[in-house]
Order: C-alpha cells, then structure tokens, then sequence
C-alpha cells in the first residue's frame, strides 16, 4: 500500500473559517493539532496531504475578522473558505439550497467606500463543479435578519440571488486587504417566506455541517489541475 501524501510542515495553507462548532462538520475529524492565539483555537487539519487550518470564529463580523486575521498570520496564505449557513432572501432558495457566494457587501456599515468584495472566480468555479449550487450575493450584517420586513428591505436594494449572513464579508475583507483569494459557500436553514427563527433551528441540525463536508473534494479537484 502507498502511503498518504503528508502536508510539508511550515508549507502554505488552506485557511477556513465558520462561525459554530456543528459548521465544521466532519472535518473535525481530520484534526491534527490545535493551538490557541488570542483567546481563539486555530486547527490543523490534514485533507488528504493538504495543509488546511481552520478557526470557528464565533457569531459575527468582529470575530470572524479576528479569526481571518490569524489564519493568515500562521500561514493559511494559500486561500480563505468560509462554511456555514445561511438565510435565504429570496423565494427560490429554499432551505436545503447551497448557494456559492459570487460578491459579498457589509450591509450594515455606515459608509458606502471599501464594503464590497468579489470572491475568486477560479476558486468558485472550481467548488461549483464539486459541489453544484446556485449562485448569489452574501448580504452580511453584524444581527440575524429574522423579520420579514428586513428581509424584504435587504432583498430589494440588490439585484439577484442573495443570502444573509452574519461573517463572510468580514473574512473576505481581511482576505482581499492581504491578496489572499477567498471563496464561501453557505447552505440555506430559513427561507424569505417568514418565521425565520423557527425555521433556522429546524434545519440547522442537518444542514450545518454539508458545505464544510465539500471541502476535502474541492482541495482534491484544485490539486489535480495544479491549483
């Protein structure tokens, strides 16, 4: 038997942030080391011969900023992924439904300059061909969007598909400022036809942990094509 290729220690990494333990998935499971940096626990993973680290930042922008940061500072400079869930925003995207993030917008900052990011283009093609989806805007606010009203609101001022999310602008910011490429993918626990909350704690237990579970997949097809 051939043994499995080993990451080269010190090498670049993948890095990936989400937001609660359940989002991480099975990739718990691959788990190599842990070590602790500003009150926050960095994990090193092994996919498959790929170095990953990863951080399950807690809810919210300044956390998930905090951990992008420390991500890229101990060498996940290859890429930034963001996994998780997400609210849907528009009919269409029922719970269940994946969704791969094409631009995300921090909806709630207060001026209009720098809150805009685009995801890698090669990276989400590459992870569409893994794991189909549809495509959208990631609409990240620092509070869930659980009102039909506000729902509605967000819905309106942008064009197309969109999700809510409480982190992935703010990863994808820290990523864009370093020159790092990022991509997310989010998987839909309540949709915009109202009772938000309630929905989100029914579908969260089963669709927590699908888009994490896509990583192994997407790192094995970026390899073969030398990515």
């Amino acid at each position: 038997m051939i043994p499995a290729a080993q990451p080269e220690p010190g090498a670049a990494a993948w890095g990936l942030v989400c937001a609660l333990r359940e989002e991480l998935g099975g990739l718990s499971e691959a788990v190599t080391s842990r070590r602790e940096r500003q009150g926050l626990e960095l994990l090193e993973l092994d996919l498959g011969g790929e170095r990953v680290l990863a951080a399950v930042s807690g809810v919210g922008k300044v956390r998930a900023a905090q951990a992008a940061a420390l991500l890229l500072a101990e060498g996940a400079t290859r890429a930034l992924l963001v996994v998780g869930v997400c609210g849907g925003l528009r009919r269409g995207l029922v719970p269940g439904t994946l969704v791969h993030c094409t631009r995300t917008v921090q909806t709630d900052l207060a001026v209009r300059d720098d809150r805009e990011f685009v995801s890698d283009a090669r990276l989400r093609a590459a992870w569409r061909l893994e794991t189909p989806g549809e495509e959208g805007w990631f609409l990240t606010a620092d509070r869930p969007v659980l009102s039909a009203w506000r729902r509605l609101r967000l819905a309106r001022a942008f064009l197309g598909p969109c999700v809510a999310d409480m982190e992935t602008a703010a990863v994808a910011a820290v990523a864009t400022r370093s020159g790092v490429p990022w991509a997310a993918l989010r998987a839909v626990t309540d949709g915009a036809s109202g009772a938000a909350l309630a929905s989100f704690r029914r579908h969260f237990p089963s669709q927590a942990r699908r888009c994490a579970d896509t990583v192994p997949g997407l790192l094995r097809r970026l390899r073969a094509v030398g990515g």
